[in-house]
């Protein structure tokens, strides 16, 4: 019972995590939101020795930053818009939706396969203000919501639903998220400007690919879990 126990308080963590990353890039870093954020890394490990530390510590270091600087939130608020609002070819960074990035436009046979994706989950569009189902923080946000039911199917002890939600996780990692968030990331960090932006677009792309590392291991565990009770 306590290695279920456990098992859910690690899929709590990651569905935060994933609700996280989302507003990074849903909403826009006002000095509302930089608040926030400050309180909620207050707990998060840094340093070299914790997973994603180093990226940590630098989001960290740009929040009090632009906390204590008018202007500097402000300089924020323009790149958000010009790495996330996908307002044209030729200002900022591509659109962030699957299908732009893997077929070269909107509302293609990605979006198709996210919303289905969705809806075989028992969801309806995780963001629909967003736009199209395909969205990189409707994607996230989603994730958000799988690992959360994950971590109530172990709290109950239903360890098969529980698998169940963890290999709707994995699939939607590799079939969607990982097909071309990290190449997504790469191409904003080149546009980046601000120590906060290429920090919480690193931790993005990092959380994502780490995240489908954990997934294998907490298969492995609950395995393990399942087979000793």
């Amino acid at each position: 019972m306590t290695e279920t126990l456990e098992l859910a308080d690690v899929c709590a963590r990651r569905s935060n995590t994933y609700w996280l990353l989302s507003r990074f890039v849903l909403e826009p870093p006002t000095a509302a939101f930089l608040s926030a954020l400050a309180t909620a890394l207050d707990a998060a490990p840094v340093g070299p020795d914790a997973p994603l530390g180093d990226e940590t510590a630098a989001l960290c270091r740009a929040v009090r930053e632009a906390l204590g600087d008018e202007s500097a939130r402000d300089a924020l608020l323009v790149e958000h818009t010009r790495l996330f609002g996908g307002l044209s070819k030729t200002y900022g960074a591509p659109p962030p939706y699957e299908s732009v990035a893997r077929e070269g436009k909107l509302l293609g046979e990605c979006t198709i396969a996210v919303s289905a994706a969705y809806s075989a989950a028992g969801f309806d569009a995780p963001v629909p203000e967003a736009g199209p189902a395909d969205h990189l923080g409707a994607e996230l946000r989603f994730l958000a919501l799988l690992c959360h039911r994950e971590s109530e199917a172990r709290q109950a002890g239903c360890e098969g639903e529980a698998s169940a939600w963890l290999e709707r996780e994995r699939s939607f990692l590799d079939d969607h998220v990982l097909k071309w968030v990290p190449q997504h990331c790469e191409r904003m960090l080149t546009l980046a400007q601000t120590p906060f932006h290429l920090a919480m677009i690193r931790l993005i792309s990092g959380a994502c690919m780490l995240d489908r590392q954990d997934v294998t291991e907490l298969s492995a565990l609950a395995a393990v879990s399942s087979n000793a009770a």
